[in-house]
């Protein structure tokens, strides 16, 4: 209990939208079968990319790409968005199509993401624990994706500093601003082209052929 490590990734949200409403109107075995069909084809997208699933909520999936391996933090940061990408696409072309084939209504996705040092810590006591993963990076990244509309992919700066900046513009709320005492610092957030990365998806997954993002090389 307590123990703790920590590396630097990239972390991404990529969540159902309105999901809440669709529990409220929907039977309990509907939106359990919605839930297991979403959540397991994002989830097998991000490990098919190298990517570490790291926690599901009741409508999203909580994802880490990079590990201490990986030297040049532009490549989980490539890969993550190719995924976020491949995810939205798969979403809203294969996936809805079978949904809406069961008679079922079809979904909408977005994602936030977020680069920096991830902290690990086992928390709770001797029966009950879990790993928690600690940062601010991690945190913004769930505030990008409540920022994100659907089938959008939203940034915080970080990350947007590994990226083109041909993919990215600034978000129309962006900053983000933070006081403490009488300091205020800003933090930007963009949105992310993501249509632009499905091309990489071939190559990715050829070059990870299941490993991780740290056996990627140039």
């Amino acid at each position: 209990m307590g123990e703790s490590g920590y590396c630097y990734g990239v972390t991404a949200f990529i969540d159902l939208v309105s999901f809440t409403a669709r529990t409220f109107w929907e039977s309990p075995d509907s939106v359990l079968r919605l839930n297991t069909a979403v959540m397991t084809q994002i989830a097998l997208a991000v490990q098919d990319f190298g990517g570490y699933v790291l926690g599901f909520r009741g409508d999203g999936v909580f994802a880490c790409f990079g590990d201490p391996r990986v030297q040049d933090h532009r490549i989980p940061a490539a890969v993550a968005m190719t995924a976020c990408a491949f995810a939205l696409d798969a979403t809203r072309n294969a996936l809805n199509s079978l949904l809406k084939a069961s008679g079922m209504r079809p979904v909408q996705v977005r994602a936030g993401a977020d680069f920096g040092r991830l902290d690990f810590v086992r928390i709770g006591s001797e029966v009950a624990s879990e790993v928690n993963i600690v940062g601010f990076s991690a945190n913004f990244a769930a505030k990008c994706e409540k920022y994100a509309k659907s089938w959008e992919v939203v940034v915080g700066e970080e990350l947007a500093q590994l990226l083109p900046d041909d993919d990215l513009w600034r978000h129309d709320k962006s900053p983000k601003r933070y006081t403490r005492d009488e300091e205020t610092k800003s933090y930007d957030f963009y949105q992310v082209k993501w249509s632009s990365y499905i091309q990489h998806v071939p190559g990715i997954r050829e070059a990870l052929d299941g490993s991780p993002v740290s056996a990627i090389r140039y």
